[in-house]
């Protein structure tokens, strides 16, 4: 964990709010990313993002420091977003919705990767999000899913292997 998670931690436990506001600026984009791969919709994803932080706030005390906070909010986040995809709000996943920035061509490619992506098994292509759109390591994304490292490398190398054929 870093020095300045570490910190922020310390001074929420002291009952300091500000800290929880720093901790969410800090975290609330990338869960936030996470989320509306996960959702049907932005207004859900931020619903999903939101209900991340205060379950994380309600369980911090279940955290204990036992690994990155990284990973422990987007198990969070995992376990929202399946709570919300079994709740019936979510359509289908890998939905229509892009996020397209300026630029036809990075508005094109990240389009493909989206179609490419949808066409992985679910459990290839949440390993994909995890690693390459989040950023986490493969011990991360173990934790994440629940799952011995050695499946999450498998699933990792499949994923990669089926990616390439396609694009």
């Amino acid at each position: 964990m870093d020095v300045r998670t570490d910190e922020l931690l310390n001074m929420l436990e002291q009952g300091d709010a500000e800290a929880l506001d720093e901790l969410i600026r800090m975290y609330y984009p990338e869960i936030l990313r996470y989320c509306l791969w996960h959702t049907s919709d932005r207004q859900s994803a931020e619903d999903a993002a939101q209900e991340t932080f205060l379950k994380a706030v309600r369980h911090l005390d279940a955290y204990a420091r036992r690994g990155k906070f990284r990973a422990w909010l987007y198990k969070i986040a995992a376990n929202t977003c399946a709570d919300l995809w079994r709740g019936g709000e979510r359509v289908e996943p890998l939905g229509e919705e892009v996020y397209v920035e300026a630029g036809y061509e990075r508005a094109e490619l990240a389009q493909d990767l989206n179609t490419a992506l949808a066409t992985l098994p679910e459990a290839q292509r949440e390993v994909v999000l995890l690693r390459y759109m989040h950023g986490l390591k493969l011990r991360e994304c173990a934790g994440v899913l629940g799952l011995p490292l050695r499946t999450v490398q498998s699933r990792e190398r499949a994923a990669l292997k089926a990616l390439q054929k396609l694009l």
